[in-house]
């Protein structure tokens, strides 16, 4: 890998598209145009639909919502933290859509990324993973649908990407954002034992770690150091690396989140052939709330990241330089 790649996973937390009928500000003004959207015929007269232009279009004899522009503080804060990272290959987690993530490359990465790819998710809260990528996507593989004994596996997806390297060589990129650790106690611990395991076993049976170019990025759910260690079956894979723990000796220099405590939740595992061509990694926590009290780094947060309803995120972004 001759050419430089820097790899970045960000959850972005709620990256949604809201239709502009949803996204009003005044609740009582909400619901006066709902209920009038609600009052149109089936099907409507497209001069019905004109009297509600902006909120909503005529569309083959139905309604289609308009969708509101990005443009409040935290899709802000969250367009500054991708700025600051500068990745070739961004993955996003808790995103909304492929519409959602190609608005904030457009409005506020200035076109940056020519690819992008989400696949919806089963989540009912409507957040999938996707990624904004400099380099062609040449082939997808979705997880959506990988059960064991005991059910569905990924109902936020583990996104399979390859993606094609300038020297012709392909990268493998699996996406996908496990089970919280702060969620349903310890039947969330076994889901996520459960995610740890699929995934581990996924790489075994379709890749050579020791050959293939091949890295596992998103929201883990957990830490590597809480107890008990759900991630293990992935974290201790032979042939896997992390790519913080490559880059600092010391655990707590690793954190990307603070919602339960100051831990990693946020991972860029490689492959040995990917691991040997790695450069450098770091932490983008810019754009957390409260930064200057929870750091022990004496890092400041961006300007204007002051408060939770100011972040970007509760989670950093990760990044990783390959190809020195």
């Amino acid at each position: 890998m001759a050419t430089k790649i820097r790899l970045s996973t960000f959850n972005c937390e709620n990256l949604f598209s809201r239709a502009r009928a949803l996204s009003l500000a005044e609740p009582a003004r909400r619901t006066e145009l709902l209920d009038r959207l609600a009052a149109l015929p089936h099907p409507p007269r497209k001069l019905q639909v004109a009297a509600l232009a902006r909120h909503v279009e005529y569309s083959a004899g139905g309604v289609r919502h308009r969708r509101v522009s990005i443009s409040d503080e935290r899709r802000q804060a969250k367009a500054q933290v991708l700025r600051a990272v500068q990745a070739d290959v961004q993955c996003l987690v808790e995103a909304e859509s492929r519409l959602a993530i190609d608005a904030v490359n457009r409005m506020h990465l200035n076109g940056r990324f020519p690819f992008s790819m989400l696949i919806e998710s089963q989540d009912p809260r409507g957040i999938s993973v996707g990624l904004l990528s400099k380099l062609p996507i040449t082939n997808l593989r979705s997880h959506l649908f990988d059960h064991d004994a005991h059910g569905l596996l990924f109902e936020r997806d583990c996104l399979e990407a390859e993606l094609a390297l300038p020297d012709g060589r392909a990268l493998h990129l699996l996406i996908t954002h496990f089970h919280a650790a702060d969620v349903d106690g310890n039947g969330g611990d076994a889901l996520r034992r459960r995610q740890a395991a699929a995934v581990a076993q996924c790489l075994a049976q379709r890749f050579d770690l020791g050959r293939d170019l091949v890295a596992v990025l998103g929201d883990l759910g957990d830490s590597p150091l809480h107890a008990p260690q759900t991630l293990a079956p992935l974290l201790k894979l032979d042939g896997l690396s992390d790519v913080l723990a490559l880059q600092f000796a010391i655990p707590d220099d690793r954190w990307t989140c603070h919602l339960r405590q100051n831990e990693q939740r946020d991972y860029i595992l490689v492959s040995d052939a990917l691991k040997a061509t790695f450069c450098e990694a770091g932490v983008e926590r810019r754009g957390l709330p409260d930064l200057q009290h929870n750091s022990i780094a004496n890092e400041r947060p961006f300007p204007g990241v002051s408060t939770a309803a100011r972040c970007a995120s509760q989670h950093a972004a990760v990044w990783a330089d390959f190809g020195c």
